[in-house]
């Protein structure tokens, strides 16, 4: 395995796959690299110090997904005819990790560079792109060792893919609670449940006619995964995996502070100490945190802590006042169900929030295309602000019902 093998492999060149495949230790670099790919998909929203999920979610879920298909098309290649079962499925394993840079298309930071909605869009398209990316070199890698046609290797390998999408997708959808609790999603959220169906129902027929296509494109194994060759380690390809992975380490450092501060006031509301919170936040700048688009308590909750803002005193930094009442009024726009008891306290207590609710309601009254969730919030404010009058209520101008 050369140095360069990692990123020839990335785009289908068939003597760096040949080699890979003929280098036992290749794993180790294909391991290496996952990790730097946890980085890059993790290092903006989670803190890599404290919560092991971006590297243990990897390896966990490539192990399933790539035992499945490997079970899946080692079946209908025969690849027990012509070579050691188990030892091809180690050779699949690593071709399946050296895709891991596939992934580095995640670290680009679309949410500091745009509004929310463009960094949704953009972080699905780098989802479908990565998805295709790894499907085309898996197919690849499949053809150019085991023999078989291209069009063979690719519905082989796109039906078992596009089961774990499917699945994968429908568990990654909004929840029951979601939908019948009375809360509206907000818009980037909604963006990711509409591209979560899209994705369950191309998975559907992808896998549809992938299956069908399996019975009528014939082919089995002519050679094995693997490939006889050294056991020594791959120390080239090695350092450069581990350098990919200590540039990802070094970019991630400066987002660790901001992780840190989030998670500690996230603990501090979670706990219901709102005046400690607020001389934390208060104590520090926005840049003091990730830029993403809500300070927490983002307003996708089930309701807003009004005591947050009680406890905001005068002096407070005009940043953090601005950006709790922003959530506080997005919190409200999105209870589809608003009470006239909640309504009539923060037209009391807090007008500034109510004043940001009904200039929201206008905005959306302005709009000459509203969603479905839109149109029905927006009735039942109207409802709530300007409630129908009994029928026994004379219209002005009308004498009263004798």
């Amino acid at each position: 395995m050369r140095l360069l093998d990692p990123f020839l492999y990335l785009v289908g060149h068939r003597g760096a796959i040949e080699r890979i495949a003929a280098t036992r230790h290749a794993w180790i670099v294909g391991a290496i690299l996952v990790l730097s790919a946890g980085i890059a998909r993790n290092y903006d929203h989670l803190d890599l110090l404290r919560e092991p999920e971006w590297f243990i979610g990897p390896f966990v879920a490539s192990a399933v997904s790539i035992i499945f298909i490997y079970v899946c098309i080692a079946g209908r290649l025969k690849l027990d005819a012509v070579g050691n079962y188990h030892r091809q499925w180690g050779t699949f394993l690593t071709l399946a990790w050296l895709t891991a840079p596939c992934a580095w298309l995640y670290g680009i930071p679309v949410e500091s560079m745009t509004d929310i909605i463009t960094a949704t869009k953009w972080n699905i398209a780098f989802l479908a792109i990565v998805s295709l990316w790894r499907v085309a070199l898996m197919t690849r890698a499949v053809a150019v060792l085991t023999g078989v046609t291209t069009s063979r290797a690719l519905v082989l390998i796109l039906a078992p893919a596009a089961f774990e999408m499917m699945v994968g997708s429908l568990f990654g959808s909004r929840s029951l609670v979601q939908i019948m609790g009375g809360v509206r999603l907000p818009p980037h959220t909604e963006l990711l449940h509409q591209a979560g169906q899209s994705a369950i129902e191309a998975s559907f027929w992808v896998f549809l006619i992938s299956v069908c296509f399996c019975w009528s494109i014939k082919g089995v194994a002519l050679t094995p995964l693997d490939r006889p060759g050294a056991k020594n380690l791959p120390r080239p390809a090695i350092a450069l995996a581990v350098a990919s992975l200590a540039a990802w380490a070094l970019a991630a450092l400066p987002f660790h502070g901001r992780i840190v501060n989030r998670d500690r006031l996230k603990q501090l509301l979670k706990d219901d100490q709102f005046a400690e919170a607020v001389a934390f936040a208060s104590s520090r700048t926005r840049a003091d945190f990730p830029p993403d688009h809500y300070l927490p308590p983002a307003p996708d909750s089930w309701s807003f802590p009004l005591e947050l803002l009680d406890a905001l005193p005068a002096d407070a930094p005009g940043w953090l006042r601005e950006e709790w009442l922003g959530n506080a009024v997005e919190a409200f726009v999105l209870q589809r169900g608003l009470r006239s008891d909640i309504w009539e306290e923060l037209l009391e207590s807090h007008p500034a929030v109510a004043a940001g609710v009904k200039a929201r309601a206008e905005e959306l009254r302005s709009r000459p295309e509203r969603t479905w969730d839109e149109r029905n919030w927006l009735t039942s404010f109207d409802q709530l602000v300007e409630p129908a009058k009994s029928p026994a209520e004379p219209e002005p101008g009308e004498p009263p019902n004798p």
